[in-house]
């Protein structure tokens, strides 16, 4: 009998969910759709001058040089300025030698998954979690081992009971404004969470690409400055700089990067040079923290906006009030499917996640992420109007 080419899919491939998302932005697109679906940084606020001109100057100065192939663990200058950035902010000391750039945090979350999971192997994950890191990890077949969320970070005894039970491999968390639900880990929490990983030689695989967006309370170190021998600690330019750039980068264990390029050439060879370069160039002529207060200012703007708005029309949706990040998590009554209500609401032009997405277990039907990052403050009190007067419908 013929097989088609979708009966040939690998068992693999096959364990990769879908992304609502991805699919939900090509409708959130269409013009006058109200979006809060996509986690898309306001492009208002994207240097296109600053980086236009550091294009014109990187090519002036280096020209075919930086359209070639290039070393795989990239842009030794790039790195040097991430390090010192970081053992500055943090006071941990960072070896550019153990940073690699990447395509950004997406694919350091595919990379350290194919460096250590096996399938069926124990992979601890937040819940509710970052779609796209739960397709990444799922297309390596693990067995994930949820721990619920806390004001304040995760169930450290559901995480100590995993470890005891099922011998985890690897952890994966988004410590800082946590996507989707904008948790923010306290400092006890990362302190125990460190104690935990060292108790039981856990790796976490820390991904932290919202930091530089807090726009109240204090910094908090990363979980990697208490426990760096056992932390891949992620982070991005997308929500710095611009997500066009496809710009990422990681600090890993001693001894460990030559592992990890390995596993990412087989991907890619190594990550955009131009990009390398020209990010680089722009860091180093520009204030990173002049533009980074720039959206924050406008990022808190917008998340004060949509929590009015909430409680004037939605006073019936539950939330944690991130202090950064770009998203607001709504648990919403539980007799709310939120896969039907996009539905209506898309037809009447707004459009938005609905929480199902965002667990590996078959749960979350009352829930609905909101991105406040990428609308302006009249759509966001029409957008939040809307879905209130359809949920009355």
């Amino acid at each position: 009998m013929k097989q088609t080419h979708e009966q040939k899919f690998s068992e693999n491939f096959k364990q990769i969910p879908k992304s609502f998302i991805r699919e939900i932005l090509n409708v959130a697109g269409r013009e006058n759709m109200i979006s809060f679906a996509g986690g898309l940084p306001n492009p208002e606020f994207f240097p296109v001058e600053a980086l236009s001109k550091s294009a014109s100057e990187v090519f002036a100065q280096y020209g075919a040089e930086v359209l070639q192939y290039a070393g795989s663990q990239g842009y030794l200058p790039l790195r040097k300025w991430i390090a010192n950035r970081y053992s500055q902010k943090f006071g941990v000391e960072i070896n550019p030698a153990n940073i690699v750039i990447t395509s950004g945090s997406q694919q350091t979350i595919d990379v350290v998954a194919k460096m250590f999971v096996n399938k069926g192997d124990g992979v601890i994950i937040e819940k509710p979690s970052y779609l796209g890191g739960i397709q990444a990890l799922s297309a390596y077949s693990p067995s994930f081992l949820p721990v619920n969320l806390e004001p304040d970070g995760p169930d450290l005894l559901q995480i100590e009971a995993h470890c005891l039970n099922h011998v985890p491999k690897l952890m994966y968390s988004i410590p800082n404004f946590q996507n989707p639900s904008g948790v923010c880990y306290s400092q006890q929490k990362r302190e125990a969470l460190a104690d935990l990983l060292k108790t039981y030689q856990l790796i976490l695989l820390e991904d932290d690409p919202y930091s530089e967006i807090r726009f109240e309370g204090a910094d908090e170190k990363p979980i990697f400055s208490l426990v760096p021998e056992q932390v891949f600690w992620s982070g991005s330019f997308s929500k710095m700089v611009a997500p066009g750039l496809r710009m990422g980068w990681v600090v890993m264990p001693d001894n460990l990067c030559a592992h990890f390029v390995r596993a990412k050439q087989a991907s890619d060879l190594h990550s955009n040079n131009l990009s390398q370069y020209i990010l680089y160039h722009f860091l180093s002529n520009n204030s990173i923290d002049e533009h980074l207060q720039l959206v924050r200012e406008a990022y808190k703007k917008q998340r004060d906006c949509m929590v009015r708005a909430l409680k004037m029309y939605l006073p019936q949706a539950k939330y944690v009030l991130p202090q950064g990040g770009m998203f607001i998590w709504l648990q919403m009554p539980v007799n709310i499917n939120t896969d039907k209500l996009v539905e209506q609401t898309m037809k009447s032009g707004v459009a938005f996640v609905p929480g199902k997405s965002f667990f590996t277990t078959n749960t979350g039907e009352n829930f609905v992420r909101m991105n406040f990052s990428n609308a302006c403050q009249s759509e966001i009190e029409k957008g939040i109007k809307i879905i209130a007067d359809v949920l009355t419908r």
